[in-house]
Formats: structure tokens, C-alpha cells, sequence
């Protein structure tokens, strides 16, 4: 049997997500309405990635807590998603989006959004906005197919580098803080007419725009729209997945593959990004790849002190 870790890689790398967080929650407490909330919120979840790494002496070889443990992780993630929009306005105030469009149309003489209009229709604006969607659901199938074949490094691989590259895109949208194409360059309240779907078109945008900050209905969405698109987080989760596929020969590679492709044309089509967001987010995606490795040993050497079970 393998030595089992108190703490596995991608909770020290939460761990460390949710102490920054903390740390500017203390800084800027004087600016936040919800400071006690934001701080109670991110002791609860140490509290509970604690708790839950605790059993790991005893339980470490039960496949219900090693499935467990694989999958209690991924609403966390996702949940302290929108924390860095708090501190966007105290560390970076300003939006990028002017430099944005400017770099676009320096590269390719023309806005790409624009560009790309003309070959919307209604079923592939249903297409790509359903593949859209697919970003929060390629890791977790990956995830899945490698917990059910046994494979645990592989499956170890896969958490480690997404949920990296999570917390890091959420760190760079501190750098050029931007509200995308269909604020900007396009009429948001227009976008259901000037590209519309079918049948689930609306539904998805719908989730999207809540998702970022946007409730139905908003009078002055671009106020209250995260200011994430730079970079593009979805290009880089994506490749993320569809690397880590083919690295470690997923049976749904091609499909992930397939999916992943049409997600980051989606990105433009569908008015969420600037080309630059895409190729900066690609850029970090090899990158985060490269020095995840790097991270996790060092993060191994530093805890090789904690307590282990051998068996």
C-alpha cells in the first residue's frame, strides 16, 4: 500500500487560495460590507478541508472516502469562484477593455466579434452555446472515467493541474480586469435578438449571466458583470482538460477534444471574449502545465514531515 498524506495537493493549493482571500479580506475589511461573512465563509471551508483530511489516517484505503474526497473539492472551487470580484475594485479599479479591442484590431484589422457575425445562424448559436456549458462538465467526466477505470494517478494528475489552474486564472484577472465584446462592442440587451438560438439558447445565456453577476433583468448590467474575461479562463481550463486527455489516453478524448474546440470558438461567437483573451489564456494553460509539477513537489517536500499511515 502507498504512504496516505493528511493533506493532498489540490486541498494545500485551496488552502493557500482561501488564506490570500483572507488576507485581503483583512486588508481591505474597511471597504467590504460583508467582511465577517467573506471571513467566516473561508475559516469554514479550511475548517472543513481539515476535517475532512483528518479521516485520511484512518480511511485513507475506503473507495467511499477516497470517492468522496475526490469529488468534495469541486463545488469548492467553483464556490469561491466570484471572491476575487470583491477585491478587483480596491487593487484594480480600471477596465482593460479599450486596450483589449486595441490589441484585437492591431492583430487581425478588425474586431473578430464582428468578424464572426456574419456566419451566425440559429442552430449553430445553439450548438456553441451548449458546448459553452460544457466547460464546468469535461473535467468532472474525466474525473469520473478515472476514479471508475482505478486510475489513480491519473486521476491525481488531472485535480491537481484544473484546480491550479482555476485559483491561478482567478489571480490574473487582478492584472487586466475586462467585461468582454457584448458589453463594449455590442448592445447586451440586443444579443437574444441579433443571435438568437432554438430551444435552450436563452435558458444557458440565462445561467451564464447570473453565474457572472448579472441577474435577469439588471438595468445596468455592465456595472455589475464580473470583470473576468482577461484572461480567458474557459480557453485555459479547457486545453487543461484536453491535454491532460490525450497525456493520459482518456477513452472520450476525441469527444473531449471535439467539445473543447467548439467551447473556445463559443468564446468569441457568442461575444464573451476578445481573441486576446484566448491566446493569452492558451499561453497560461501550457504554462500552468509546465510548473504545476514544479509546485507539487515542492508542496510534497515541504509536508513530507506530516503524519502518514503506511500499510
Amino acid at each position: 500500500m502507498k504512504n496516505i498524506k493528511l493533506l493532498q495537493t489540490n486541498e494545500i493549493y485551496t488552502l493557500i487560495m482561501l488564506i490570500f482571500y483572507t488576507i485581503l479580506a483583512f486588508i481591505f475589511n474597511f471597504k467590504l460590507e460583508k467582511f465577517y461573512q467573506l471571513v467566516l465563509f473561508n475559516f469554514t471551508i479550511i475548517a472543513l478541508i481539515i476535517f475532512v483530511s483528518s479521516f485520511s489516517l484512518k480511511y485513507g484505503n475506503s473507495k467511499k472516502y477516497k470517492l468522496f474526497r475526490s469529488l468534495y473539492i469541486v463545488p469548492i472551487v467553483f464556490s469561491i469562484y466570484s471572491q476575487v470580484q470583491v477585491y478587483i475594485p480596491f487593487l484594480n479599479p480600471h477596465l482593460y477593455d479599450s486596450v483589449l479591442i486595441g490589441w484585437d484590431k492591431a492583430i487581425f484589422g478588425v474586431n473578430p466579434t464582428d468578424w464572426i457575425y456574419k456566419f451566425t445562424n440559429p442552430l449553430l448559436t445553439e450548438w456553441l452555446q451548449f458546448a459553452y456549458m460544457t466547460y464546468y462538465f469535461i473535467p468532472i467526466i474525466l474525473g469520473v472515467e478515472f476514479i471508475l477505470k482505478n486510475k489513480e494517478s491519473e486521476f491525481d494528475y488531472l485535480i491537481r493541474n484544473v484546480v491550479l489552474a482555476f485559483y491561478l486564472s482567478y489571480i490574473t484577472y487582478l492584472f487586466m480586469p475586462a467585461i468582454g465584446p457584448r458589453f463594449t462592442l455590442h448592445n447586451f440587451a440586443s444579443l437574444n435578438l441579433e443571435i438568437p438560438g432554438l430551444f435552450l439558447t436563452d435558458f444557458f445565456r440565462n445561467i451564464v449571466n447570473t453565474g457572472g453577476g448579472v441577474p435577469i433583468g439588471s438595468l445596468h448590467p455592465e456595472q455589475m458583470v464580473n470583470r473576468d474575461c482577461m484572461p480567458s479562463g474557459h480557453t485555459w481550463i479547457t486545453i487543461v482538460n484536453m491535454y491532460i486527455a490525450f497525456k493520459c489516453h482518456s477513452k472520450y478524448k476525441y469527444l473531449i477534444l471535439f467539445f473543447g474546440l467548439s467551447l473556445i470558438v463559443a468564446t468569441i461567437y457568442l461575444r464573451y471574449h476578445y481573441v486576446v483573451d484566448l491566446l493569452v489564456g492558451a499561453f497560461l494553460a501550457i504554462v500552468s502545465l509546465k510548473v504545476e509539477p514544479i509546485f507539487g513537489k515542492s508542496i510534497s517536500f515541504i509536508t513530507s514531515n506530516f503524519p502518514k499511515k503506511s500499510n
